[in-house]
C-alpha cells in the first residue's frame, strides 16, 4: 500500500530552510479536501511520519510543523514525537478553554514549541498566549494593515512571526520590512508530495519477532503469542513448515511445535522471508524470486568466505539485497529499522567485506559474467563446478518455494 504526505519548507530571513510543515495527502494529487476529518488527517500524518517515512528523513533532521485538533491535543498526541522534532500547531478552530490551557502548559513544561495557525488578533488566544512561541499569519487573509497590527502588537512580546501563503516577491518584501521571522508559501516552494510504502500491522509483528530472535535470551512463549495473535501469520507459518522445503516426516499442527522445531535462527530466517513476501505483494514475482535465490545461494556459499558460523546472516543479506526496490525507499532508511549487525548492513550498502563478496558473486551469476566468477573463485580457492551446482540448485529451490509463502 502506498502512503502519501506533503512537505512544505519554512525559511528564515536568510532564506535558509529551518523547518517543514507536514501535510496530509490521500494520493499524488497535491490537494487537501477540507471536508476530510481533521482528527483522521493528523493521526495519519503522525503515524506515517513516524512509521512509514521516518521523521528525520522526512524533515532532513529539522523540526516538523504539524496541525493538531482539539481532540488530539486532549489525547496527548503531540507527545508521540520528541519536542526537539516538533512544532505543535494549534488550529484556528480550536476553542480555548481550561482543558486546552492545561494541555498547552503541559506541552511547554515538556519542552515543546507551540504555534498558532491562521492567526488573527482574536482575544480568545489571550489565555494561552504566554505558552505560544510562533504566530502564523495567513497573508491571503490578512492584508497590509492587519499584518502590521499583528507585528506591532506581538513582536514586542517576544513572539516569533511566520508569514504563510507568501505568494509574491512583494509579500516577502513586506513581511521582511515588518520584522517577520519565518516565511512559507508558493513564492518559495509549493508543498511537495512524498510517497512511500505503507507498513501494515503484520509487518510490525514480523519485526517484533525478528527483534526477539536477536535478543540475548529469546523468549519462545512471547514468540508464540505474537504469531498466534495474527491468524494470517499462523496460517503462513504452518503452511510453510509443512511444505516440501522442510522434508518433515510428520505434520506440524501447532505454532509452538513449529517454532520449537525451527529454532531461533530458522525462525528469524523464515519470518523475514514471509515479511518480505508480504511487503512485495504489488511487485512482480521475479523480484522476490531473485531475492530468494540470492538468499539461498549466500547461505550455501557462506562457508567459502569464512562465514561458516553466520550462514543465517548470509541468508538475510541475500534476501534484503533488493528491499529498497521492493519498498521503494532509500536503503539506508530501511536498514535503520532492521535489527541487523553493522557488517551486514555495511555489505548491503556496498562496503567491501565477506558478505558483500557473496552478493557480488551471485550478481555475476545473474549477469552471466563467467570471467568474474572464475576470478572470485580463484581468489578464494573455490571449485567453480561446486559453485555452479549451488547456483543451479538454489535457483530451483527459490522457484519452488515461492508458491509456499
Amino acid at each position: 500500500m502506498d502512503v502519501f504526505l506533503a512537505r512544505q519548507p519554512i525559511f528564515n530571513r536568510d532564506k535558509k530552510v529551518v523547518a517543514y510543515e507536514i501535510l496530509y495527502r490521500e494520493s499524488v494529487r497535491n490537494v487537501y479536501d477540507p471536508n476530510y476529518d481533521g482528527d483522521m488527517a493528523t493521526t495519519s500524518v503522525i503515524s506515517d511520519t513516524l512509521i512509514n517515512f521516518g521523521i528525520e528523513g522526512l524533515t532532513k533532521s529539522k523540526r516538523a510543523f504539524i496541525n493538531f485538533t482539539r481532540n488530539l491535543l486532549m489525547e496527548d498526541m503531540p507527545f508521540l514525537i520528541n519536542p526537539d522534532q516538533l512544532i505543535v500547531e494549534i488550529l484556528e478552530n480550536v476553542d480555548i478553554d481550561e482543558k486546552v490551557i492545561e494541555k498547552c502548559q503541559k506541552l511547554k513544561d515538556a519542552g515543546y514549541s507551540i504555534a498558532l495557525d491562521d492567526f488573527v488578533d482574536n482575544e480568545k488566544y489571550l489565555p494561552i498566549i504566554d505558552y505560544v512561541d510562533i504566530i502564523k499569519v495567513d497573508f491571503l487573509v490578512l492584508k497590509s494593515e492587519g499584518r502590521r497590527l499583528v507585528a506591532d502588537k506581538y513582536k514586542p512580546m517576544g513572539l516569533l512571526l511566520l508569514a504563510e501563503k507568501v505568494e509574491t516577491y512583494a509579500d516577502y518584501e513586506e513581511a521582511l520590512a515588518l520584522g517577520y521571522d519565518f516565511f512559507q508559501g508558493f513564492f518559495f516552494e509549493k508543498p511537495v508530495v512524498c510517497k512511500t510504502k505503507g507498513i501494515n500491522v503484520s509487518t510490525f509483528r514480523y519485526l517484533e519477532i525478528i527483534k526477539e530472535t536477536v535478543s540475548d535470551v529469546p523468549d519462545f512463549s512471547k514468540l508464540t503469542d505474537i504469531v498466534k495473535n495474527d491468524l494470517s501469520l499462523t496460517y503462513k507459518l504452518l503452511r510453510l513448515i509443512n511444505s516440501p522445503a522442510f522434508y518433515r516426516h510428520t505434520e506440524i499442527t501447532s505454532v509452538n511445535q513449529a517454532l520449537t522445531l525451527l529454532g531461533i535462527n530458522e525462525i528469524r530466517k523464515w519470518i523475514t522471508l514471509i515479511m518480505l513476501r508480504d511487503v512485495s505483494s504489488d511487485q512482480p514475482d521475479e523480484v522476490i524470486k531473485v531475492s530468494l535465490n540470492r538468499a539461498f545461494f549466500a547461505e550455501r556459499a557462506a562457508a567459502y568466505f569464512d562465514l561458516d558460523e553466520r550462514t543465517n546472516e548470509a541468508f538475510l543479506v541475500g534476501l534484503f539485497s533488493m528491499i529498497d526496490a521492493i519498498m521503494e525507499k532509500p536503503l539506508f532508511e530501511i536498514l535503520d529499522e532492521l535489527p541487523l549487525k553493522e557488517d551486514v548492513k555495511s555489505a548491503l550498502l556496498g562496503m567491501r567485506n565477506p558478505f558483500h563478496e557473496l552478493l557480488r558473486l551471485v550478481r555475476f551469476y545473474e549477469k552471466g559474467n563467467w570471467e568474474m566468477i572464475v576470478k572470485v573463485a580463484e581468489m578464494y580457492g573455490i571449485d567453480c563446478k561446486e559453485l555452479n551446482e549451488i547456483y543451479v540448485s538454489t535457483a530451483i529451490t527459490a522457484t519452488d518455494l515461492l508458491t509456499d509463502v
